[in-house]
């Protein structure tokens, strides 16, 4: 269980971003999670299709199967924004380095111990050095260009030092990201709390439930209102979240971190939503972003969701 393996990592690394100064909340520009034109769908209009990977907004990109790159940028993000609204942030902790804070102390993973033999062994360290290196190898790509590695030429230290981009990324259609980051000045940004990685929750949310909250500061940030909604049709070609990652509010709820109203009549057979006359279409969702909620340590309040799933 994901929950298990990580529970000691989560609590060393909430100690270690108590030494590391930070923002006091995270701020995200829009167009990291939101992208103002919407995408075109391939093939036949579907609530499963999702626009190509490149038409769509960075955070939604990003995942990867046991990659940590969405994870790590926005951390980076959090720990730039103790600076200054309005400069460019400099990056002076080192990646791995066992005397000092490290970058590779901030992040908690499933990684244990691998032995070969009685001597051969790679250690939880060096696994998650290995996922920092591949996390920044992606977010430096072509594909994304939210980070640029200054020793990126060099056989040795090549991730050390490395500047955060602006959030945009990559051009859709392609292209070069030439700006560097910002801390941003304006008050009306999405945000989400700072409780998201002081309080371990950033280590074992899902990168599907990470872009959901994404989506969620965002409807909260630009309609201003206390229960927000989205279309479909906006979610798919402007968010680029299709229709399993929503369901990602389920587990959020039960987390704490949502609240939920559905409609009443609605009823759900398989994927088939019933109860409904032809042509009477079911209300959408409501949620509420419960920023309270990142107050609590999340490895309790999983483990007591799971809990309670389980009975």
């Amino acid at each position: 269980m994901k929950l298990k393996k990580s529970e000691a990592q989560v609590g060393a690394a909430c100690e270690k971003f108590a030494e590391v100064e930070t923002g006091r909340h995270l701020r995200v520009r829009s167009e990291f999670m939101f992208r103002d034109k919407p995408a075109e769908l391939p093939g036949d209009p579907s609530d499963r299709r999702l626009p190509l990977p490149q038409d769509r907004p960075p955070s939604t990109r990003l995942p990867s199967p046991r990659g940590i790159a969405l994870r790590v940028y926005l951390t980076a993000l959090f720990v730039a924004q103790s600076r200054n609204p309005g400069t460019h942030p400099g990056n002076l902790l080192p990646l791995n380095d066992v005397d000092m804070l490290s970058w590779v102390d901030l992040f908690a993973t499933p990684a244990e111990l691998s032995r070969k033999g009685d001597r051969n062994y790679v250690t939880v360290r060096d696994k998650k050095v290995r996922q920092l290196h591949s996390a920044l190898d992606r977010l430096s790509g072509d594909a994304f260009r939210l980070i640029h590695l200054p020793n990126g030429n060099k056989s040795r230290g090549k991730y050390e030092g490395f500047q955060l981009l602006h959030e945009r990324g990559t051009p859709y259609g392609g292209g070069s990201n030439p700006d560097r980051y910002m801390v941003p000045t304006e008050e009306k940004t999405p945000w989400l709390p700072a409780g998201l990685f002081l309080n371990g929750w950033i280590h074992l949310l899902e990168d599907t439930e990470i872009n959901f909250l994404l989506m969620l500061a965002w409807l909260h940030y630009r309609f201003g209102a206390r229960s927000v909604f989205v279309a479909s049709d906006i979610r798919l070609k402007q968010f680029g979240l299709g229709k399993d990652a929503y369901e990602a509010h389920r587990m959020l709820e039960r987390f704490g971190l949502v609240d939920v109203e559905e409609d009443p009549n609605r009823h759900l057979d398989g994927y088939l939503v019933t109860g409904y006359n032809e042509g009477t279409m079911p209300k959408l969702h409501r949620f509420e972003l419960r920023h309270e909620g990142f107050d609590e340590q999340a490895v309790p309040k999983i483990r007591s969701a799971i809990e309670r799933r389980l009975r």
